[in-house]
């Protein structure tokens, strides 16, 4: 009983405990190259034109920090976005 009060638990990246419930969500800006995110919401226009609606699957294929655009991967498809198009997405 005392091991399981004292035991850390680990947390997740939006700093919630593991275990609580699904992640907050966070804008595609925020992704290393190479993570896989879904989008929850998207209030970008000419992004949501390509395909970046709620629910779909998005690859970040380049995300440098100095630059002010990255490359995305939707389907079989490759975006060049701004990254300030790319904080009105908001993705898990």
């Amino acid at each position: 009983m005392f091991r399981r009060l004292f035991q850390k638990r680990q947390q997740q990246r939006c700093g919630r405990r593991a275990g609580q419930g699904i992640c907050c969500a966070h804008p595609l800006s925020d992704f290393a190259q190479g993570a896989d995110v879904v989008v929850i919401s998207n209030g970008d226009r000419k992004t949501l034109e390509m395909g970046l609606f709620s629910g779909a699957l998005v690859h970040v294929m380049k995300n440098r920090p100095g630059d002010t655009s990255m490359v995305v991967a939707a389907g079989e498809s490759r975006y060049i976005i701004s990254k300030e198009a790319a904080t009105k997405i908001q993705v898990r």
